[in-house]
Order: structure tokens, then sequence, then C-alpha cells
């Protein structure tokens, strides 16, 4: 028997190899041992064979339900690089104005102005390169186009405007708004962002201030509607050419007039006096001009009398003068007075009316006539004026 470890024969009966010791084992018994592991191997391939068939299967439908996922995710990718490359594209194209525009402020507390401006030289350098101008705009302006870069184009139709510009202090906040002309559409290919918002006014300087007008004497003349107004300055500093006003002249009790002086001026009062107008404008009312009476209670009794005396003077004048030895005076009555006045106030006529009797009596020899007559009688007074206290001026002479 040959020895399985070391190939030394052996005596068929020996249990033992004579040259490695170790067991020996017989040939039947190895043929035995042989079959069954044969029929071991043979039993569990047999038996296992369904459930690998159903593994497999598994293992496909996985890999299929993987396959599937795959493309979905690959698929929903696709769609984000391409909405995201769409959206920096059009981002690319899209000016955000709020970011390009600054205020100003300048002059001083309470006279201070604000300007708003845009920075196109930043617009230019950020997008110059990926604007362009519209085949609209080139065909309009031909070769000049060429000339033209689109941020250009669209400084023609953008601008910015601060509702509150002048007078200002720190910490007033002024409104502003874009004024957007939708034409620049039509010419470059860009969007455009914007909103209308506010600043808070910061960096005036601060300045003393003095009231201007104190020292400032005004005084009214002339009749309504043709007053006018006269003013002398009695302070320092200032002279009465430094103000000025908006309505000199044609003017009537109650208007409402300005006198201002030149804000611009500020720096120049600063560095002058030291210190600035506190206000720069100041609203008078216009009072004390004459004015034609248009009443006829506006007369005080006083000089209706006057009126009334004068007027009977006139009439004896009259009859001196006029009349021969057979009339004579039998009575003058007053009766009562008529204002006529002119519409656009600029004159009117007094009327004092009188009842007269005159007594007509003649003799020739054959015949003789006596006779009391009915006679009215009037007297006008021109341009009958009251001053600004609301007392009378007349000429009862006249």
């Amino acid at each position: 028997m040959k020895c399985q470890y070391c190939g030394t024969e052996n005596a068929d009966d020996a249990k033992f190899c004579a040259a490695c010791g170790k067991p020996v084992t017989g040939q039947e018994e190895a043929n035995d041992e042989t079959e069954v592991a044969a029929e071991a191997a043979e039993t569990p391939e047999t038996a296992e064979k369904p459930e690998t068939n159903e593994k497999t299967q598994k293992k496909k439908n996985s890999g299929n339900r993987k396959t599937k996922l795959m493309i979905i995710l690959i698929c929903v990718a696709a769609v984000i690089i391409f909405l995201a490359g769409f959206m920096i594209m059009r981002a690319r194209k899209t000016i955000d104005l709020d970011k390009y525009v600054s205020f100003e402020s300048t002059g001083y507390e309470g006279s201070g102005d604000v300007y708003a401006q845009i920075d196109w030289q930043k617009v230019e350098k950020k997008y110059g390169s990926r604007l362009s101008l519209t085949k609209e705009f080139k065909e309009q302006y031909g070769i000049g186009a060429d000339s033209v870069s689109p941020v250009d184009v669209l400084q023609s139709f953008i601008s910015v405007e601060v509702e509150s510009d002048s007078n200002l202090s720190n910490n007033d906040k002024v409104k502003y708004k874009w004024n957007i002309n939708k034409k620049y559409s039509q010419y470059v290919k860009c969007r455009l962002k914007y909103k209308d918002g506010s600043y808070k006014v910061k960096g005036l300087e601060e300045v003393k201030s003095f009231d201007a007008f104190k020292d400032l004497d005004v005084k009214f003349n002339g009749t309504e509607p043709n007053g006018y107004v006269r003013w002398d300055y009695k302070g320092s500093g200032l002279t009465a050419a430094d103000f000025q006003c908006e309505a000199y002249e044609t003017l009537k009790n109650g208007d409402k007039i300005k006198i201002y002086l030149d804000k611009s001026k500020a720096d120049e009062y600063s560095a002058n006096f030291g210190k600035i107008p506190e206000k720069w404008e100041k609203e008078y009312t216009v009072k004390g001009l004459n004015y034609y009476i248009t009443k006829s209670s506006e007369l005080d009794d006083e000089t209706l009398k006057e009126m009334q005396e004068q007027a009977e003077e006139e009439y004896h004048n009259h009859m001196d003068q006029h009349w021969g030895n057979y009339e004579s005076l039998e009575s003058l009555t007053y009766m009562g007075d008529y204002l006529l006045s002119s519409k656009e106030k600029n004159g009117n006529a007094l009327y004092l009316v009188y009842h007269v009797k005159v007594r007509d009596a003649y003799s020739n020899g054959s015949e003789s006539y006596d006779q009391v007559n009915d006679v009215y009688w009037f007297i006008c007074y021109q341009d009958v004026l009251a001053d600004g206290e609301g007392n009378l001026i007349v000429d009862i002479s006249d």
C-alpha cells in the first residue's frame, strides 16, 4: 500500500507508513470516502440549484433598478446644469443699478444739497464685454454704431432723481427715484434691476446761523391793483441788493409774496461772516396799499358831510353864474349817493344826488308866469380811495 503522504510502498495490512509514520488509509476506504465525497458534492449541487437561480434573478432586477436610477440622476443633473447655466448667462446681462448709484452731500447744515450719480465706469468695467447692441440700433445708426458702447447708450436712457435736494440738514431722509426710458431695450440687449428708495443725509458742515430778515425793512406802496414793494436793509454785512422778490409790482392787499436770498452764496456768507442765514426766504402779506372803495358804506359820516357841503357850495356858484333874475332856489335836498366801480377795481366814481326846486317867475305886462319846477342834479367825485387803515382819501375840491 502506497503512503498517500510520502509515496513510500508499505505492506497491504500496514496501518502506519514505515517511512513517515503517518496513518496509511486503505484503497478501499479511500474509494469509499471518494464515493461518499462525490455523493456529498453531488447532493448539495442538485439541491442548491433552484436557490441559485432565484438569487441570480434578484441580482439582475437589482442591477436594472440601479441602472434606471442612474439614468434618472444623470437627467436631473443635466437639467440642473442647464438651468444653472441659463441663470448665469441671464445674470451676466442683468444690471443691478442700485449697486452703482451713490449720493453726495454738500454745503452746510440747514442749507445742504444732495446729488445722485451713477458710476458708469464701474458698469462699463463689469458689463461692457457682456452687452451688445441690437440689430435695430445698428441699422438706425449705421457705421456710427461701431464707435458706441452699449453702456454709453444706456446712459442716455437712465437717470436717478432726488425729490428734495436742497435746504437739507444731516439725518434728513430724501427719496430718490429711477427714471428709466423703456426704449433702452430696443437698442441694448440686457435687463435692468432697480428700486426707488431713500437716502439719509450726512456729512454736512455745521455752521452758525443768523436771521437775515430781522433787519429787512419791507414797505408796500401805491394803489391796488398796481401796488409795489420796496425794501431797505438796516443790518450789517448784507445789502438790499442781496434780496430778491418773485413779484415786485401789480400787487393787491392780501397778496402773498416771497423775498429770498440766493442760497448758492452759502459758502460765500460762511467765509465772509462765519455764519449763514437760518432761512433763505420769507413770506410777506401785502398790506397798507390804498384801494378804491366799492361800497357806499365805506364812506364815513365826516367825509360825506364835507362832500355834501362842497357840493351845495358848487351848486350855488352855478346859480350865480348861470341863473337869470326870474329864477330862484326854493330848496336843495340831498337824496343820496350812487357809487360806480370798475370790475378790475382800478377806479370808481361817487355821485351825490340832489332834488332841487326852482321857481320861475316873470311878467311882461300882459302876462305873467310863476311856477316851481323840480330838477334833479348830481355832483361826481372821481377816484375815491381809502388807505391801508380804511381812512378815506378824496379830493373834495375836484
